[in-house]
Parts: C-alpha cells; sequence; structure tokens
C-alpha cells in the first residue's frame, strides 16, 4: 500500500471510530442505525481500497 493510501485508509477508519462514538453518545444529531450505517459504508469502503490495490 503506498503512503497516500494508507493515510486514506487511516482516514476512513477515524471516521468510522467517530461515528461509532457518536452512536454511543447518543449523539441527537444522528441516530444510532445512522452511525452503523455510516460505519459499515467506510469499511466497506477500505475493502474496496484493499482490493482495488492489490
Amino acid at each position: 500500500m503506498t503512503e497516500n493510501g494508507n493515510e486514506e485508509t487511516e482516514h476512513h477508519l477515524r471516521e468510522a471510530v467517530r461515528h461509532l462514538s457518536e452512536a454511543q453518545d447518543g449523539d441527537l444529531r444522528k441516530t444510532n442505525a445512522v452511525a452503523l450505517e455510516e460505519v459499515s459504508d467506510t469499511v466497506s469502503t477500505i475493502l474496496h481500497e484493499q482490493d482495488d490495490e492489490e
């Protein structure tokens, strides 16, 4: 994986963690279902990027 790819993966993982934290904290701007969907989308994006690089 390139350095840029690593940075992008790290960014996506941090976004996933942020979404989970918001769901756990009961962020009123999002429902838990929406936050979990965003995490799922983020993880899927990471997996697709890794597949494309292989």
